[in-house]
């Protein structure tokens, strides 16, 4: 990158913040990044914010020039402010390790096992089972409307919405953790039966 005079930019709005372990999700990879941008779980409960990094040397604009929709919310920022000390409080990272392993435990035992077309893949607290060469978009919407009934809200995303994508919140229960996977599973168990 260096040789051609190319900028890295980091996209880290879904998967920093905490989300794949360490605060930014780059880090395992060793890479300084010239700029990253974040968003979503950076106002820690939800509310509009996003933050674009970047080194010193890069930082031309002058005050006011750079705007947006997500900019200078001051409840984000008190948001975002304890969310910082939340992580720093309560070892966070641990905590994602400790839920992480416990869903790739799950999505190995519970869903891959039914079969070889079921792909799983992810890190940290974003999960992903892919349908795409086992039942497709019409069996991933059955599932996810199956997940809906039983009281769990879960996303299709990907290449024609095969993809069950499974992103908790950072802070969650173990337990509310197990009762949503416990639910993918059902869901899985009554759409089978019914295919």
């Amino acid at each position: 990158m260096r040789s051609h005079d190319i900028l890295l930019i980091c996209d880290d709005i879904q998967v920093g913040c905490g989300r794949t372990g360490p605060f930014f999700s780059f880090e395992r990879a060793n890479i300084v990044p010239d700029m990253v941008i974040l968003s979503k779980s950076i106002s820690g409960y939800g509310f509009p914010m996003s933050l674009l990094l970047m080194k010193p040397e890069l930082d031309v604009w002058l005050p006011g020039e750079h705007t947006g929709t997500f900019r200078g919310n001051q409840l984000a920022f008190v948001g975002g402010t304890a969310a910082l000390e939340y992580r720093k409080n309560t070892d966070l990272e641990k905590d994602v390790e400790i839920k992480a392993s416990f869903l790739q435990t799950f999505l190995t035992k519970e869903i891959q096992f039914i079969s070889k077309d079921i792909e799983t893949r992810g890190i940290g607290m974003i999960w992903g089972i892919d349908l795409a060469n086992y039942g497709g978009e019409s069996f991933a919407k059955k599932i996810a409307m199956r997940c809906f009934d039983l009281g769990l809200i879960i996303e299709r995303v990907g290449r024609n919405d095969t993809v069950l994508k499974i992103l908790p919140p950072l802070s969650i229960q173990m337990s509310t953790l197990q009762k949503g996977c416990s639910l993918i599973r059902q869901a899985f168990d009554e759409c089978l039966k019914t295919a």
